[in-house]
């Protein structure tokens, strides 16, 4: 699949739109990589209880 270059369109058209898409996919690559941090921190299965007990 071809990946977009969102920078690259909106110099060559100067539309708005093409300006928030490449912000927009600027912010979905930020959660992405915020939702694999957090998922590589749960993978231990070593977590914290209530009481403070460390499984």
């Amino acid at each position: 699949m071809k990946e977009i270059n969102y920078w690259e369109q909106f110099m060559a058209t100067g539309k708005i739109e093409d300006f928030l898409a490449y912000k927009n996919a600027g912010r979905q690559e930020e959660r992405e990589a915020m939702r694999e941090s957090e998922e590589d921190s749960d993978a231990g299965g070593h977590g914290t209880y209530g009481d403070d007990f460390k499984g």
